[in-house]
């Protein structure tokens, strides 16, 4: 924790998780897309899609998409340091109790299942992530054929061929999506979390049980003030100018371009400090300084909900 704060200063943090103080921190990100990527809501065969100009229509990605799969992967890390109920299920929360655990108090959750409607809002709000091209340059089609047990599209009750047929449009390996996450009042052991859960998760989308990983999260920046500052994917995605090309290194730029314009050069920290710390503590083969961190954050969090009555103190 202390090498965290020599970098990011304490104002931007909380001792108690009650306190509802000002400072932000907002995370810039860069997705980079490393296998075939399928981002579908009405249709079922067409990549969610957005007009940004008269001639312009980049691909959108919705925040759940990206959080829900982060957030999943947060749930097996608390598991991993014993730091959540054994009975605790995604999306499926019996009882209030069940809430005191770091992923939820970070993410935000609410009992499901029992008359006790507790509902805890998330403190890292998500950006929607939006392509720096035109969706015509970034996406393909596949025809996806239901094969029979030999293998083949006969269909050999019938004796003809089967007529299971169906197309789905994907984003293409290599597409780059500039993506900003921000958080506020959290302590700096959530904030190591959050961290982790972004740094690890690479794979999102639809068919992700069948599919790989698809996406690489690059971590560039920290920016530090008291209030969020004015600057997302979509006026990342908006100001690109037309004849620039779309390589890794020019979007890193223009994002870390955008960032410093807003919070200044003092107050936009490089991000590879912190996470090379992060890399290194899951590198150690005790993981004693993780769960030290983890067991600290469930304290913390069991406070949190002492202290505003949803839990009853033991």
């Amino acid at each position: 924790m202390e090498k965290l704060l020599d970098y990011i200063n304490e104002f931007y943090f909380v001792n108690n998780l009650k306190n509802n103080t000002l400072g932000t921190i907002k995370i810039a990100i860069l997705r980079e897309v490393t296998g075939n990527l399928i981002i579908r809501s009405n249709y079922p065969d067409e990549t969610i899609t957005f007009k940004a100009g008269e001639n312009k229509d980049i691909v959108e990605i919705p925040a759940r998409k990206l959080k829900s799969r982060e957030k999943l992967l947060g749930l097996k890390i608390c598991r991993e340091f014993n730091v959540i109920d054994n009975d605790f299920r995604y999306n499926v929360v019996k009882k209030s109790e069940q809430l005191g655990n770091p992923n939820s108090i970070l993410f935000g959750d609410s009992v499901t299942e029992s008359n006790d409607a507790v509902g805890i809002t998330s403190r890292a709000i998500y950006d929607w992530a939006y392509s720096i091209r035109d969706v015509d340059e970034i996406t393909g089609t596949l025809q996806h054929n239901a094969l029979s047990e030999g293998g083949t599209m006969w269909n050999e009750e019938e004796g003809k061929l089967r007529q299971s047929l169906f197309q789905v449009q994907y984003i293409k390996p290599g597409t780059l999506f500039p993506h900003f996450i921000t958080v506020e009042n959290i302590t700096p052991e959530l904030f190591i979390h959050l961290l982790s859960c972004i740094l690890f998760e690479n794979r999102y989308g639809a068919q992700s049980t069948t599919l790989s990983s698809n996406m690489k999260n690059h971590i560039l920046g920290f920016g530090l003030a008291k209030f969020e500052q004015p600057v997302n994917s979509y006026s990342i995605s908006k100001n690109w100018d037309s004849g620039k090309e779309v390589t890794f290194e020019n979007v890193k730029s223009a994002i870390n371009g955008a960032m410093q314009t807003v919070y200044g050069e003092n107050n936009y920290k490089d991000a590879q400090d912190v996470i090379s710390l992060i890399t290194e503590l899951w590198g150690k083969d005790d993981k004693k300084g993780l769960q030290e961190i983890y067991t600290k954050a469930k304290e913390d969090c069991v406070k949190f909900l002492t202290d505003i009555h949803v839990c009853k103190q033991k």
